[in-house]
């Protein structure tokens, strides 16, 4: 389980925007991908009704400096049950400092999820944000969960049935220390990586990258019917594939 938490860690990425000048707060959580040597940062599409990509800040492991992506190209899907977004970053200095910064993933790292399973969200909850004078500071949460068999009673489906995944979200759990502790509200987890725990059955030697994959992005919860929701990572996948083309498409015009 530290094993999972510090590979997680150095890849789920707090998702920050400049609220006013020079301060900054978060709205949500990411990865960052390589797809044919573009980097692309896949977070909820939500959060960009309440703000504008051009103040998103990805903070960086190496430093204390805080710096806007630059140029991007921002990317949602059509519909709304797909809370899904794309931004893919331009600025040549920002794709520096991003993957100088955090361990950037590869369509290698993804996979479809199993009806049954051992899966993980982590992401930064906002209630555990501290800020020490211009500094803000988060606690990653690393959640153990299980995928539910059915959508949970009275829940609204979206209107792609199998865009959704809903994974269980107790008001307590165990630490990784074996303490039973209260489990954190998830604003500030939108965008977050949803994996799956699934050891290869031709595995000699352990190791986190081995095992896990990203199967979804968590999109919403509902924690009185204890729940929450994830969209499905073929869908990012799609989004990627069609982004692809239409670049393609406008240089061949």
């Amino acid at each position: 389980m530290r094993a999972v938490e510090r590979f997680a860690g150095r890849l789920t990425v707090p998702v920050l925007h400049e609220c006013r000048p020079e301060v900054v707060d978060q709205v949500g959580t990411g990865t960052l991908f390589d797809v044919e040597g573009r980097l692309i940062l896949i977070t909820a599409g939500h959060i960009f009704d309440q703000i504008n990509a051009e103040d998103l800040v990805i903070p960086s492991t190496m430093t204390r400096d805080l710096h806007g992506i630059g140029p991007y190209r921002l990317y949602r899907a059509d519909h709304e049950d797909i809370d899904i977004a794309i931004v893919e970053l331009r600025h040549p200095p920002s794709i520096e400092r991003a993957r100088r910064g955090w361990r950037v993933l590869s369509l290698e790292n993804v996979t479809e999820p199993s009806n049954e399973g051992r899966f993980i969200l982590t992401g930064y909850p906002t209630e555990r944000l501290t800020r020490v004078g211009g500094l803000l500071g988060g606690s990653l949460l690393t959640l153990h969960t299980e995928r539910l068999a059915e959508p949970p009673e009275g829940v609204q489906i979206s209107a792609a049935t199998d865009v959704d995944l809903f994974l269980r979200y107790d008001q307590t759990g165990y630490t990784i220390d074996g303490n039973v502790a209260a489990v954190p509200k998830l604003p500030g987890c939108s965008g977050a990586p949803v994996w799956e725990y699934r050891e290869p059955d031709d595995m000699v030697f352990w190791n986190a990258d081995s095992c896990l994959k990203v199967v979804g992005v968590q999109s919403s919860y509902m924690d009185r019917k204890g729940f929450f929701r994830a969209k499905r990572w073929k869908y990012v996948r799609t989004m990627i594939e069609m982004l692809i083309a239409s670049d393609a498409t406008e240089r061949a015009g």
